[in-house]
């Protein structure tokens, strides 16, 4: 086995560095949703000042600046540049050009008139990364119930494109329209004509007076027709596929360091059972991919983190649609259903398991085998640790036989339900040239914890010897509670 220490202890996410897993993490971006609808309204307040205030643009400015830096760390913290631009594209050009324009402008921050018409509708930008607010929402919609998350999900989206539809469309109708128009000399006026656009699918009460003011008024009037299908549309698929079904499926392009269960047995239930325990806070559901005669009746507490996938999942497609290359996990199972022999079950896992490595080489990704000699295979595909079935239980009865009382040891670091259980965590910079025996006094004395392997590059050693820490290394303890030293 590559390294049977990788999977212990708080779940670690091999696609994501830290600083990623800090950009999705809830209050950052409930604190990033905060800053956009505060820039967007600022936006508002500039374009349709006839007197814009120095205080506001400064901060634009700054929150423009924060934008950007964010952007950047996205940009560092992205496995490729190609992805960053397909999900970010937004986001930059609601950004850039208006920061890059204030920049080369350089106004001065002393009162002057209405900002001029190329400026403005560059500011506009601004408000289209109102967009973002969709995704961040779309991220915290799968906190719903599965029987309510998509349709609550369209509906949410088609008023949310309203409301963006309508913010930014007054804006610059007040931009295009304020010196021909008296109806539209305020945001305000330029806002009800918007808001009964949609509504109406025609102007009212009267068209605009310039070409922008026309252009605006047709692109209310097509996002008005275009949500009232989508509400429609998304009504009669909701109830089609509840009386078809009885239940909803998630959107599978939602799912983001997930994991993968390919099989499904009451090992299966165990082994969710577990990493539900061990990931409370993680709102990502676990997809299995199994070849099911229906549904398996969860309890609530798991029902709520499950969602299948009737498949093969020795299948490229199965795995694409469960998001194997956005997933951070991957354990299969030894499949035996349907009559196969062990020799043919392996040789699935095989197939599923090289499959996965080559479609997300950052993946961990565990399997289950029934015969020892087949691990060779697994070895080759870099795939991270396999178990042989039956084998290790087999271990377990001996050890019980040989020295008693010791099954009880196993039943507690083995499970994340009670009591202490395995964890890892790495080295800090500060035990350079110290050895084990002085780390094991300090997690003892400092966590109350046991410092039982270190782990260093693909070797995990248990117990070791005048070991002298040279950095980069990580180490496995047994806690009752996480460790960061």
């Amino acid at each position: 086995m590559n390294d049977p220490a990788a999977g212990l202890g708080a779940p670690v996410t091999p696609s994501r560095s830290p600083v990623g897993r800090l950009l999705v993490r809830p209050w950052f971006e409930t604190l990033l949703g905060g800053l956009i609808l505060v820039s967007a309204a600022l936006t508002v307040v500039q374009i349709t000042s006839p007197v814009p205030t120095p205080r506001v643009e400064v901060a634009l400015d700054v929150i423009a600046t924060l934008f950007a830096v964010e952007l950047v760390v996205r940009l560092r913290a992205a496995p490729s540049r190609k992805s960053f631009f397909r999900e970010y594209w937004i986001d930059v050009l609601s950004v850039v050009p208006p920061l890059a324009a204030g920049w080369v402008v350089a106004l001065p921050l002393e009162p002057r008139g209405p900002l001029p018409a190329w400026l403005a509708s560059l500011a506009l930008l601004r408000i289209v990364r109102l967009f973002r607010l969709l995704k961040i929402a779309r991220h915290r919609m799968l906190l719903f119930p599965r029987v309510l998350r998509k349709g609550a999900r369209e509906v949410f989206f088609a008023s949310g494109l309203v409301l963006l539809a309508v913010v930014i469309a007054s804006s610059a109708l007040v931009t295009f329209e304020r010196d021909a128009n008296p109806a539209m000399r305020t945001f305000g006026q330029a806002f009800w004509f918007s808001l009964y656009s949609v509504v109406a699918a025609e102007p009212i009460p009267a068209p605009p007076l310039t070409f922008g003011g026309h252009v605006v008024a047709f692109f209310v009037i097509m996002t008005g027709l275009f949500t009232f299908a989508t509400v429609i549309g998304t009504v009669t698929a909701l109830v089609t596929e509840r009386l078809r079904s009885g239940d909803l499926i998630v959107d599978w392009e939602d799912l983001r360091d997930h994991l993968i269960v390919c099989g499904w047995s009451r090992k299966a239930q165990i082994i969710i059972r577990e990493y539900v325990a061990a990931t409370p806070d993680d709102d990502q559901p676990v997809v299995v991919i199994a070849e099911l005669d229906g549904t398996p009746q969860l309890d609530a507490e798991l029902a709520r983190r499950v969602q299948f996938l009737n498949d093969d999942f020795t299948k490229i497609e199965a795995l694409d649609k469960a998001g194997v290359r956005r997933a951070a996990r991957a354990i299969i199972l030894a499949d035996t259903g349907r009559n196969r022999k062990e020799r043919d079950a392996d040789a699935r896992t095989i197939l599923a398991a090289l499959t996965i490595e080559r479609l997300n080489p950052a993946i961990y990704t565990a399997a289950e085998i029934h015969r020892r000699e087949h691990g060779h295979h697994l070895e080759m595909g870099k795939v991270n640790d396999y178990v042989v079935s039956g084998e290790h239980s087999a271990f377990l009865l001996a050890q019980s036989a040989i020295t008693r009382g010791v099954m009880s040891v196993f039943s507690e670091l083995l499970t994340q339900e009670h009591g202490n259980r395995f964890f890892r965590c790495h080295v800090p910079k500060a035990f350079e040239g110290k050895s084990f025996v002085e780390l094991m006094v300090h997690v003892k004395k400092e966590h109350d914890a046991l410092l039982v392997a270190v782990n260093r590059g693909k070797d995990v050693v248990l117990n070791p010897t005048g070991y002298v820490f040279e950095g980069g290394e990580d180490v496995v303890l047994i806690t009752s509670k996480p460790v960061k030293l």
